[in-house]
């Protein structure tokens, strides 16, 4: 998960450390991106809180959208530039803290962040920032942990031992997640979750190509995997199944 500046997790320095070795240890988001590109035109103002090195934004980028891609960490963003290519040129890396944006008001069609809201353990002014600067109408993407997880536990443990890489983190539900956005006077237009910490529930998220990667075939027949993804794809369409994802997300708008 990436993470941002607040008095409560470590300084910049921390966020430079973890970000050395250069890489993100996991692929863009396309839960995101989709979103993104979904809510927004070619000419859209876009931020990302949090880029880290830049997976989503180097992504969303080769659409042929710009992206300001924020972060407290020099290392992070100097990495994330050697990784630019001339696909995706448009992202404009910029050092700032999550708490002190460097953007006027109402200037931002659309915000996103993924894994950085729970490193603040009260994000009014994280979310304030963010709204100020967003246009009447704009679009705000927050991605999450979830709650019911192993990653929580993992978590959990390692900070009650205080050997959490950033000293403390909290996590949501997906009606936990709604409701810290409207408090601070969003407005919810789709929700959604992604990703698996549970082996069995990773096996059944990818039933068309089990096997694939492994033995080179999948090794379902095709008459089982195909009516069981097709099942499965409609438990994850339900709002429920969020509760077993590893990050839940809300897209919200500026009313």
């Amino acid at each position: 998960m990436k993470s941002a500046s607040a008095a409560n997790i470590p300084a910049r320095e921390t966020w430079d450390i973890y970000w050395k070795s250069g890489d993100p240890g996991y692929q863009f988001h396309k839960e995101i991106t989709d979103r993104v590109k979904k809510f927004s035109s070619l000419q859209a103002v876009i931020i990302e809180i949090g880029s880290g090195l830049g997976v989503d934004a180097i992504e969303i980028a080769t659409s042929g959208r710009t992206v300001i891609a924020l972060d407290i960490s020099r290392n992070a963003l100097a990495l994330m530039r050697s990784r630019i290519s001339d696909r995706n040129s448009e992202i404009m890396p910029v050092v700032a803290d999550a708490l002190h944006l460097p953007f006027r008001n109402d200037s931002v069609d659309l915000i996103y962040h993924q894994g950085v809201m729970e490193h603040f353990s009260d994000p009014e002014h994280f979310l304030a920032e963010q709204i100020g600067a967003l246009k009447s109408g704009g679009i705000m993407l927050a991605d999450v942990p979830q709650t019911f997880t192993f990653y929580t536990l993992r978590k959990k443990w390692a900070m009650r031992r205080g050997k959490w890489f950033a000293g403390w983190e909290t996590e949501y539900t997906q009606n936990r997640l709604c409701r810290r956005l409207r408090s601070a006077g969003l407005e919810i237009i789709e929700t959604y979750g992604h990703g698996y910490d549970i082996r069995p529930l990773i096996w059944l998220s990818n039933l068309e190509d089990l096997g694939l990667k492994r033995f080179g075939h999948r090794i379902l027949p095709v008459f089982i995997r195909r009516p069981a993804s097709r099942v499965w794809r409609f438990w994850e369409s339900l709002p429920i199944s969020n509760n077993l994802r590893l990050c839940v997300g809300a897209v919200a708008r500026k009313r």
